[in-house]
């Protein structure tokens, strides 16, 4: 099939790029995580939970996850319904807590983000290249979120996660 000139346009726009990327990266981690009841997502918000045990307020996940604070509050109900997580009032203030039931979900949270890595480093086939590209995502992220338009949390940009 050629390509015409929408085709090859499309195809080297950064955005569209950046789009397809996400959703074959995040294919991969929905397969390294389809053996638990856990989706990727709310594992960033279990291995947040498991550092503090004191827990966390909405405020403080939506800003260490860089999601909005709606977001966080669905996958807090979701954890919650699992058994995962609990809501804690102190006060007028409400802490997120991981439960011993999600403490015992840690080490296969954690066995699937090796998983990840693995098969990404399976398919890429030189560390050397990924290490540089993961840093050169990095920089672009902190060189996009140095105008804190675009480095807000905003309910616009929650239509990937899951």
């Amino acid at each position: 099939m050629s390509c015409n000139k929408t085709e090859k346009e499309i195809s080297e726009c950064l955005y569209f790029t950046i789009s397809k990327m996400f959703r074959m990266i995040n294919r991969i981690a929905e397969e390294a995580f389809e053996k638990i009841d856990i989706c990727p997502t709310h594992a960033f918000l279990m291995m947040l939970l498991k550092e503090e045990k004191n827990g966390l307020s909405v405020n403080q996940i939506s800003s260490s996850l860089a999601i909005a604070p709606s977001t966080v509050t669905r996958f807090v109900d979701k954890l919650v319904s699992k058994g995962y997580v609990v809501r804690e009032k102190m006060g007028k203030n409400s802490f997120t807590k991981i439960t011993e039931k999600g403490l015992n979900e840690i080490d296969e949270i954690y066995e699937a983000w090796r998983g990840i890595t693995e098969k990404i480093e399976e398919l890429v086939g030189d560390k050397t290249y990924l290490e540089r590209t993961k840093k050169s995502f990095k920089e672009f992220v902190e060189i996009l979120g140095k105008d804190k338009k675009y480095d807000k949390v905003s309910e616009e940009f929650d239509f990937w996660i899951i």
